[in-house]
């Protein structure tokens, strides 16, 4: 009976011995994936998934772009409005950087009087005969890719995505494009809600952000 107690402690002991780097093994993969998350971060830094990708052609004096037309944005999300939304906030953001924006009443007229159905399809000679019509140096064009409440691991949060160009209203040429792969949302947003805002406040902020490249 006393051989069988020592042994039993022995197969107790060993198994504890057992379980121990097994449980270290655990809290050090947390720890690694902890440390890979952090890295990553520190190695985006400033360019990170939310900073607005553009290109801006070179020669340009946008300085003497003073008024410009922002036609209709196409709606590429289950939200059928979200393409209006971010055309008045575009129009808005223009008007508060002195550009002067043609009245959208005034852009859908011109474009039924000239039988323009579909901007994805544009021809050059349309852009131009448009813009003369309306009296400006450019054409604002763009769609919205994402625009809704998206969730994360464990919370919610506001998601944007939007592309832009200007075309010049002589050549009919793209002298600036910028898109936002993703706004509203870093890594702490996603899986912890580090950040409060709302979906209105977010794009906001992800058109001031994409207007920034060209002004």
């Amino acid at each position: 009976m006393a051989e069988y107690k020592v042994q039993n402690v022995k197969s107790k002991e060993l198994r504890a011995k057992s379980q121990k780097p097994y449980s270290l093994s655990l809290m050090s993969f947390a720890f690694f994936f902890m440390l890979v998350a952090l890295s990553s971060l520190l190695i985006v830094g400033g360019c990170t998934a939310n900073s607005p990708r553009h290109y801006v052609r070179q020669q340009i004096d946008y300085s003497s772009i003073k008024r410009v037309a922002v036609l209709p944005f196409e709606p590429l999300t289950s939200d059928e409005y979200a393409g209006e939304k971010i055309r008045q906030l575009v129009i808005t953001e223009l008007l508060s950087r002195g550009i002067d924006v043609v009245e959208p009443g005034e852009v859908t007229r011109a474009l039924v009087e000239l039988k323009i159905r579909s901007l994805g399809s544009i021809k050059t000679t349309d852009i131009q005969t448009l813009a003369k019509t309306l009296g400006v140096e450019a054409l604002m064009m763009g769609s919205v890719e994402a625009y809704g409440i998206s969730r994360g691991i464990t919370v919610s949060y506001p998601e944007v995505s939007i592309s832009l160009r200007l075309v010049a209203a002589s050549s009919g040429n793209i002298i600036w494009s910028v898109c936002t792969p993703s706004g509203g949302a870093n890594f702490w947003t996603r899986h912890f809600g580090a950040e409060n805002i709302s979906l209105s406040e977010t794009a906001s902020k992800v058109v001031g952000e994409a207007i920034d490249t060209m002004f």
